[in-house]
């Protein structure tokens, strides 16, 4: 019988995590190179459900920014802190339009504590931006606590998308700052395609 020695179990603990770290990097690829709908939800890697979750420490944020869906996909967004709501940037509705053409406005009740959520999913193509209009200590919009949803492979000329363009005068200036961090994300990979 061998005697268990510090270095034994080591050095099976390193063998364990190595192998278990190749398999989740197998299905991470096997996923990235699937069928429609079986990405991670990353840009550039639709999925067909994902869930955003909403903070509010240490500053209102959601996470992640900006997720893909495929054309039917839907996103939830989950208060884990906080209090909360989840609101297309629409004429008809809350400030700015930078959603695409044709789609009314929406958008989520108020979503006080922890577990609250809200669902939405998305049948049309195209880059949709929202924000948390709540105010608590201070306006979520003016923190900057803003997101995108990009469904699907829009029209391949980014400008066409109402949400691909600089951000609007009288946007505040975190909320327009991200705006263009997102513009910047977002367009190589609708140039790219699928």
């Amino acid at each position: 019988m061998t005697p268990v020695t510090r270095r034994t179990v080591l050095q099976a603990s390193a063998s364990a995590v190595g192998i278990a770290l190749v398999g989740c990097l197998e299905s991470t690829a096997d996923r990235l190179g699937g069928a429609e709908g079986d990405g991670t939800g990353e840009l550039g890697s639709p999925t067909d459900r994902i869930t955003v979750t909403a903070n509010s420490q240490p500053y209102p944020e959601f996470e992640p920014q900006i997720v893909h869906v495929v054309p039917g996909g839907t996103v939830e967004w989950l208060v884990e802190t906080g209090r909360h709501d989840v609101t297309a940037y629409h004429e008809d509705g809350h400030g700015p339009h930078r959603t695409p053409n044709g789609v009314e406005t929406w958008g989520s009740r108020r979503l006080t504590g922890v577990g609250s959520s809200y669902e939405r999913t998305f049948d049309q193509e195209g880059v949709y931006d929202y924000v948390d209009t709540q105010q608590v200590c201070t306006s979520h919009e003016i923190a900057g606590n803003i997101g995108r949803v990009v469904v699907g492979w829009p029209d391949p000329d980014p400008d066409a998308e109402p949400a691909m363009a600089d951000p609007q005068p009288g946007l505040p200036s975190q909320a327009a700052r991200a705006i263009e961090l997102f513009n910047e994300k977002t367009r190589p990979v609708l140039e790219a395609g699928p």
